[in-house]
């Protein structure tokens, strides 16, 4: 896993100002970042396996967010995901959480919020489940 002064932080959305200003917060943290513009972009990334946390939006045309956070535990890849949307649904949110996604934010979020997520996903790894 990385360290966080070194981690690797991809977003992944469709809409261009919230990759842009989502990819400005995370440089402006001192993360490396890469963002893409859908769920077929970022998997075929050369970069994947050395992602250290993934921010997805959970609307996207093709592969939403929750779909491409379990091909990524189907394909082998551990990344602590974090999703975040526009259209807040209660049921979505605790399939996703149950499904070991680490932080779920309804936008707008507050940038302290995204951040404090992030460095709970490096910190931690994958989200711990209630035993």
């Amino acid at each position: 896993m990385s360290t966080e002064s070194n981690a690797l932080v991809c977003i992944v959305d469709d809409d261009e100002s919230v990759r842009e200003a989502l990819e400005g917060l995370m440089e402006s943290v001192g993360f490396r970042v890469q963002a893409f513009q859908s769920a077929m972009d970022f998997l075929a990334s050369a970069d994947l396996g050395e992602t250290a946390c993934v921010i997805v939006d959970i609307h996207m045309p093709r592969i939403s967010g929750i779909e491409l956070h379990r091909r990524l535990a189907e394909l082998g890849h551990d990344i602590p995901t974090i999703l975040v949307t526009a259209y807040p649904n209660e049921a979505a949110r605790d399939r996703a959480l149950a499904d070991g996604v680490v932080c779920y934010l309804t936008k707008p979020f507050d940038d302290n919020s995204l951040i404090g997520c992030v460095h709970s996903a490096l910190q931690n790894g994958k989200r711990q489940t209630d035993a």
